[in-house]
């Protein structure tokens, strides 16, 4: 059979009358349906998100192994083997936080074509949604279908509110989702992780922008019980929310700035030894100390030298 075909009888159909069917229930309010099925989605997806939380710790748990993997061997290769070692050893799939993201993809997909259905405002349309709707009389009288909800038209594109929900929301997960322990990164991993930081955030925002609002609700709804998943059984990591105010703002209200986050060991030993290289500035003074150093030395051996001297001549005088 055709693909299109399996995606509309398996999937876009039945999903169609679920969400009118969620309509119903919740007295008319789509917005409230969609709100619902979030939370419904994300109830089947929750074992599968729990072994995804749990791993993630796992790997938290790990950083002390992984940082002495790091100190003990320096070539990549062998340090990447050795890293996968202990992930399998330890019963962790680094990449196992993909899997509730990965199904809901499909479903996002999936959703944007229901909400442009199941939100038909033509003639047109609607018989196309009726057509789609399975033959029970609740679901045939419910449509059509309120397209507002809280000032929100879940029709349009680009709602300024839900744009700023999720850019907000998808930079909190992915912040409290990151290890920021420099102990195991190097520079060129800190670069990514801060990139990653914006620029996922970002592409959803641009997403949700190109749209319908509905489906920007979903995500954001989505995203918001995700972060309170990870936040009951991960832990926020070493995020404060203290730490979200700069520390211009924080020395006008009189607090204590945030110190920045320490170097590892090997952008510390490259810093310093480049900045130590012959002829710079450093270089210099420390050359200058140093000769200043040997330059005292040396007056106090002739000192002492002079002093035994002495010394010897006014013995001899006292035995003549």
């Amino acid at each position: 059979m055709p693909i299109g075909f399996i995606w509309q009888t398996f999937l876009e159909t039945p999903l169609i009358n679920i969400m009118v069917v969620l309509s119903v229930i919740t007295f008319g309010s789509y917005g409230l349906a969609i709100l619902l099925f979030t939370l419904i989605s994300r109830a089947i997806l929750f074992p599968l998100t729990l072994r995804t939380l749990h791993s993630m710790r796992r790997v938290q748990e790990l950083q002390p192994q992984l940082e002495e993997i790091k100190k003990k061997y320096s070539d990549p290769r062998r340090r990447s083997e050795e890293t996968m070692k202990l992930y399998r050893e330890s019963g962790v799939n680094p990449l196992g936080c993909l899997g509730p993201q990965l199904i809901q993809f499909p479903v996002f997909i999936a959703l944007y074509q229901v909400i442009r259905i199941t939100l038909a405002s033509t003639p047109e349309s609607l018989v196309e949604l009726s057509g789609r709707l399975y033959d029970v009389d609740f679901i045939q009288n419910a449509i059509p279908l309120s397209t507002t909800f809280l000032f929100i038209d879940l029709e349009a594109n680009g709602s300024p509110l839900l744009v700023a929900i999720v850019f907000a929301s998808m930079w909190l997960q992915q912040r409290i989702q990151t290890n920021r322990s420099t102990a195991v990164q190097n520079p060129q991993q800190q670069q990514m992780q801060q990139m990653m930081q914006w620029m996922m955030p970002a592409l959803f925002a641009w997403i949700v922008i190109t749209v319908p609002a509905g489906l920007g609700l979903y995500w954001g709804a989505s995203t918001i019980i995700g972060i309170i998943l990870h936040w009951i059984f991960v832990g926020p990591g070493d995020f404060t929310w203290g730490s979200l105010i700069p520390n211009v703002v924080r020395e006008r209200l009189g607090m204590k700035p945030i110190a920045p986050r320490p170097q590892p060991a090997t952008a510390r030993a490259g810093a310093n030894s480049s900045t130590a290289q012959p002829g710079t500035t450093e270089s210099r003074v420390e050359d200058e100390g140093s000769g200043n150093e040997r330059e005292d030395s040396g007056r106090s051996r002739r000192t002492r030298t002079r002093s035994a001297r002495s010394s010897s001549r006014s013995g001899r005088r006292r035995r003549h």
